[in-house]
């Protein structure tokens, strides 16, 4: 019993980082540290990761099985001879565990359109590389039509 109380705790402390994550991260200080450190591509390399993670369909499955196991453990549990307190427990940090990985792929998505936030304050688009490249595309195209004149 005192296992499954340790699991719920720290099940309970996994949710509270996802939503922390989802509510706080990256701070607008944070966001411009990592750019310094790391350069503009890199964070909206990353800003872009985060956007895929939340585009995913993988936590929704994973909560499903996670479901079918707590369903199981608690038909099972008569079978165990388990006070109904005792499955409760046990079946708590499940419970935990689920709600963050629902929660996850919009944690994700929060933290992409902060990002999005970031660059657009900063003056520079969300896809500015992209632009980028098709202005230097256009620019290597327009030198011999330039000469031809």
């Amino acid at each position: 019993m005192t296992s499954a109380t340790i699991a719920a705790l720290l099940a309970a402390l996994a949710l509270g980082f996802a939503e922390s994550l989802r509510r706080f991260y990256p701070s607008a200080e944070t966001w411009r540290r990592l750019r310094r450190a790391r350069g503009r591509s890199s964070v909206r390399t990353m800003r872009r990761r985060y956007e895929e993670v939340a585009a995913r369909k993988a936590p929704h499955l994973v909560a499903l099985v996670l479901i079918a196991l707590v369903v199981a453990w608690l038909f099972g549990g008569g079978l165990l001879k388990r006070r109904w307190y005792e499955i409760a427990l046990g079946v708590l940090p499940y419970a935990f565990v689920l709600i963050a990985l629902l929660r996850l792929p919009s944690a994700m998505a929060a933290v992409g359109a902060r990002m999005r936030g970031y660059e657009q304050l900063s003056g520079e688009g969300p896809d500015a590389e992209d632009k980028e490249k098709e202005s230097a595309d256009e620019e290597q195209e327009d030198p011999p039509s330039a000469a031809a004149r």
